[in-house]
């Protein structure tokens, strides 16, 4: 064993690198050690299902050296860069700093939870000793004097203690953060301020003041709530604090298996090689017989914490990657591809620190990358999850992808870090490649304040202004629909108007809206007019990665950097290539071809297409008075109906079968002749969720009167519908009856109930036409104007 770890130091060291295997203990306590975390690092993550299989694997370990003496508990890789030139350290204080600055690339998480569990049990060790002081017995003497040991112990690993310094400032917190601390003996240069290293501060002079007491890390604001930086912290030092004081008291409640001491401490294996030394007769025979002794639970607790203590800082272990600062390049690229937390980082995640390496560490803080990359992590920083973070990640540089180079981007994590490394290597100078961060930092904005928002929230683009509600609901349609092929050409459109200020912002925000309406009215034309996607995607792809050639015809790509051709970032090269696709590979050149092709497809099957279709031939509209049970366009603002605040009415959010799904008796048989007919625009309307449960199934006879009660006019014309519902023998529930009685005007209705004769195909057929060629008036002006 010893011979395989020096080979591999010695092979490392060729590259730069120096990999040793350390247990806790030895890491944390090299002399004048201090663990420099970089801007770019996350803040502490570990929440409590990470901290739980922790200290789930020392006691794993615990248990284990009862039978294997050689037991350890491997934790994973720490990569650091041993910062000889102190240029990764801001701000710096260079005569203040410890004599050995460690720049941890990778590992933090684990470092500062290790940390936090060794200031509990320092805080309850010198706690429990303190109630055994005056007691002479030699089992107690024994324990208080180990105790003692193991405190001077513990302190080191979270503790620099300097030969001199103001007050309590000679003692250096082991671990702070570039930027949020500053190590030094002067109390006008020391800070700390990020969330470990104020913990572990706090401690230091809570400790130095003589408190026995337990110590609680409380970092509040003016108003009492903790400081949002600090939850992660406060919450896993908390979780810490329960979960330790659980294991050693032993609890009924105990969910840890924790060996019995009296069989343990049998087991000369045991102690020696937790503890290092041989435990004294008159403490084993403490241990095993002196169960009725009223200190006897406290000092089996004090043991069990020296146990749990002893095992993780000796036991524990890490692989150390030690490289200096000559090879930085290689410290990065080895974090990009380790997977040591169980739980694999995103590609961005390992992109970032080309981003560092990019403006350097020592400028990394005030550079343009840095405001880009914060952008990007206020969005990817809402997932808390790990597989839901790595989700939103991927969605994210999928669309980025398309946008940027027009490529079609795998899923696969190694395929996306490969995306991003290569794509940011072949840019040739600095700003090139800071564009390219912001064309990240661009896409998650998109995606956060208009792709992928609250349920109760409708898109807002911030920070631009979007008034065009007819845009707002044909978006809200287009994410209902989830057609997140559409995030790469509409970002490139939202971002050449986020680039932009004054009166160019607005003209370049009025093609964004203009891109919004041409997106939809393409999307809902084809899925109208084709039921399914039919390579509605690889259309997309088209565009943006090489443009369109059709018939001598050609367009432009959309993406910002195509391989093999110049880009062209214009409303007109966009519509253009939509319409081509539209006309020559959907079929669809005039209104005749689309309604014909409307008219047999099952649309309900797709309802985010039925419901907004319904809604575009809906809108300001009037009863066709020679022609019942169908409506023709009225004048402009008389009925609207795309408007966010319509969309959003639960009067029109359930898709209604005016002849039901499957035929009953009263229906005329020829709706069901051919599948598609019941599903298609003309059989179908809009109504709340309640009320439609309601109609259901009913008879015609029954559901026009319903209708007509939903359309009425007035109260009176209300009631009395209701009276002849009735007399019409059509019993209903008390549920029904209050649901109608409250039901608001729902005008969509209107129509269908002045419709008198027998519902039929031939009235399914008319209104299907009808409401198909409404729709493409509405939508096709904002495709072809």
């Amino acid at each position: 064993m010893v011979t395989e770890t020096n080979e591999v130091t010695e092979t490392n060291e060729r590259f730069g690198f120096i990999t040793t295997t350390n247990s806790i203990r030895e890491f944390l306590i090299e002399s004048g050690q201090g663990c420099y975390i970089p801007a770019y690092q996350r803040l502490y993550a570990w929440d409590d299902k990470n901290i739980s299989r922790l200290l789930e694997d020392v006691l794993h370990g615990i248990r284990e050296i009862v039978h294997r003496s050689d037991t350890i508990t491997f934790i994973g890789t720490i990569i650091a860069i041993h910062d000889t030139t102190y240029k990764t350290v801001n701000p710096l204080y260079k005569p203040e700093l410890p004599p050995r600055v460690m720049t941890i690339i990778d590992g933090q998480q684990r470092i500062c939870t290790a940390i936090m569990a060794n200031v509990v049990f320092h805080n309850y060790i010198r706690g429990t000793v303190e109630e055994f002081s005056g007691k002479t017995e030699p089992p107690f003497s024994w324990i208080s004097d180990k105790c003692r040991q193991l405190l001077e112990d513990l302190k080191k690993t979270y503790v620099i203690k300097r030969a001199s310094g103001q007050e309590n400032y000679r003692y250096y917190p082991r671990v702070i953060r570039a930027y949020l601390d500053a190590w030094s003996r002067k109390r006008n240069q020391a800070k700390y301020e990020s969330p470990i290293a104020k913990l572990i501060w706090e401690y230091i002079n809570f400790a130095e003041l003589g408190n026995f007491h337990q110590f609680r890390f409380n970092p509040v604001d003016s108003t009492g709530n903790i400081i949002d930086r600090y939850n992660m912290v406060y919450e896993g030092f908390r979780y810490i604090q329960r979960e330790i004081m659980q294991i050693c008291r032993m609890t009924s409640d105990n969910q840890y298996d924790f060996p019995d001491l009296v069989s343990a401490v049998q087991n000369s294996n045991f102690s020696e090689e937790i503890l290092g030394f041989s435990l004294p007769e008159d403490v084993r025979k403490y241990i095993t017989e002196e169960k009725e002794d009223s200190h006897y639970i406290q000092f089996c607790h004090l043991f069990r914490l020296m146990i749990l203590a002893r095992y993780l800082n000796n036991r524990v272990v890490i692989a150390l990657v030690t490289a200096s600062n000559e090879s930085e390049n290689g410290a990065f690229n080895m974090f990009e591809g380790l997977n040591t937390t169980a739980q694999p980082l995103t590609a961005f995640e390992t992109f970032k620190p080309e981003v560092v390496k990019l403006e350097t560490l020592s400028r990394y803080e005030s550079s343009p990358s840095k405001t880009y990359i914060t952008e990007i992590e206020s969005y990817l920083d809402q997932y808390k999850k790990a597989n839901e973070k790595q989700s939103a990640t991927s969605e994210m540089l999928i669309s980025f992808a398309l946008a940027e180079t027009g490529e079609k981007l795998e899923k696969s994590l190694n395929s996306q870090r490969r995306y991003l490394r290569n794509e940011f290597d072949r840019l040739n100078n600095i700003d090139q490649r800071r564009d390219f961060v912001k064309s990240i930092a661009n896409i998650s904005s998109f995606i956060k304040y208009g792709w992928h928002i609250r349920e109760d929230q409708n898109s807002i683009f911030y920070p631009l202004e979007i008034e065009d509600e007819e845009a707002l609901v044909g978006f809200e349609a287009l994410r209902k629909l989830n057609h997140s092929i559409t995030i790469a050409p509409l970002t490139r459109f939202y971002q050449q108007a986020l680039g932009a200020s004054g009166n160019t912002q607005k003209r370049l925000t009025n093609e964004f809206i203009a891109a919004i309406k041409a997106t939809v009215a393409f999307s809902f034309l084809w899925r109208g007019a084709k039921g399914g996607t039919d390579r509605i995607d690889s259309h997309y792809r088209s565009i943006m990665r090489i443009g369109i050639d059709i018939q001598g015809e050609t367009t432009l790509p959309l993406a910002r950097r195509p391989e093999k051709s110049q880009s062209s970032l214009s409303i007109a090269n966009y519509k253009k290539a939509l319409q081509l696709i539209l006309e020559h590979k959907g079929k669809i050149s005039t209104k005749k071809e689309w309604v014909k092709r409307v008219s047999l497809v099952s649309v309900y099957r797709y309802p985010t297409v039925a419901r907004f279709l319904l809604f575009c031939a809906s809108d300001d509209t009037v009863l066709d008075n020679s022609n019942k049970g169908l409506i023709k366009r009225g004048r402009e603002g008389y009925n609207p109906m795309l408007k966010l605040s319509q969309w959003n009415d639960s009067a029109y959010l359930s898709i209604e079968h005016i002849a039901p799904q499957s035929q009953n008796a009263g229906w005329q048989p020829s709706i069901y002749e051919e599948d598609h007919t019941v599903h298609t625009l003309g059989n179908l309307t809009l109504l709340p969720h309640e009320e439609n449960n309601i109609i259901d199934n009913k008879s015609w006879k029954h559901k026009r009167l319903m209708y007509t009660l939903l359309a009425a006019d007035t109260r009176e014309e209300f009631d009395s519908i209701k009276t002849k519902l009735s007399a019409e023998g059509l019993t209903l529930s008390k549920k029904a009856v209050e649901v109608l009685s409250k039901s608001q005007y729902l005008g969509l209705c209107k129509s269908v109930a002045l419709f008198d004769r027998p519902w039929s195909l031939k009235i399914i057929q008319k209104r299907t036409q009808r409401l198909a060629e409404l729709a493409w008036d509405r939508l096709h002006p904002w495709l072809f104007s």
